[in-house]
């Protein structure tokens, strides 16, 4: 059996862990597959969305401790979309309890749709070892990292809504669906505009003001250029739907 279901439903990619009976913990051969996946998601250009979420009763419980002594086991987050500077929005549906790695795998995607009954947390520092950070502290409040990781206490749904970890709370029998529902709010946008978006959101946080500008003007350029820009102008005259190409 597979360890990640990986289906394409018209211009959406449901990547699902699918290792229930482990809590889909991260061992090599299923960081491997997720790594595929994205690249895949990334390079196809039929898919605009992607919903990650996990089979049975937890999202990721994180590394798969039986399989850090693997020779091939990495600590780079390669299962990561944001590792493979992926433009295309990813939609994390976190189905039950996200800890260590699998809290930085979910917090990677650039929307969080949690479930009522889900949980996050990084429990290393009681396991006398510690966590990547930087998988964690770009997304976190800067408060809310510290706490987490050095009481390795979790926290509910509804804190982590109101702290801004997550975008919406939704019961655990509606997740996927509320997760779809914003994937395809999304592609009824531009798609290479939303890639655009999504490009500059993350490399500014690292760049000066002046290099800020040029990005701005790069991506600006490269979408006025497209087929789909000239399609939302005539859309408009026309009063109807855009027919979005992702060209």
């Amino acid at each position: 059996m597979s360890l990640l279901a990986y289906e394409k439903k018209g211009t959406i990619a449901y990547v699902t862990l699918n290792r229930p009976d482990k809590m889909n913990a991260l061992n090599t051969e299923l960081i491997q597959e997720l790594s595929k996946a994205w690249i895949d998601f990334r390079d196809d250009d039929s898919l605009w969305v992607a919903i990650l979420t996990g089979a049975g009763k937890a999202f990721c419980v994180g590394a798969d401790y039986q399989s850090i002594n693997d020779p091939a086991f990495t600590t780079s987050p390669i299962e990561s979309p944001a590792y493979h500077e992926i433009w295309k929005p990813v939609i994390c549906a976190i189905n039950g309890s996200a800890l260590g790695r699998g809290l930085g795998l979910a917090l990677g995607c650039d929307i969080k749709i949690m479930a009522d009954t889900a949980e996050l947390g990084c429990p290393e520092a009681k396991f006398g070892t510690i966590a990547r950070v930087d998988i964690f502290e770009p997304y976190l409040p800067r408060a809310i990292a510290e706490e987490m990781l050095i009481t390795g206490d979790s926290i509910g749904a509804q804190r982590a809504y109101e702290v801004a970890i997550v975008n919406k709370v939704a019961p655990k029998g509606e997740l996927i669906s509320a997760a779809t529902a914003i994937a395809q709010r999304i592609c009824e946008n531009a798609p290479l505009a939303v890639r655009g978006i999504k490009e500059m959101l993350i490399k500014n946080r690292d760049l000066p003001p002046t290099e800020v500008d040029n990005l701005f003007e790069a991506v600006k350029a490269r979408v006025r250029r497209s087929e789909d820009r000239m399609e939302g102008i005539n859309a408009f005259k026309e009063k109807r739907k855009p027919r979005w190409q992702a060209k």
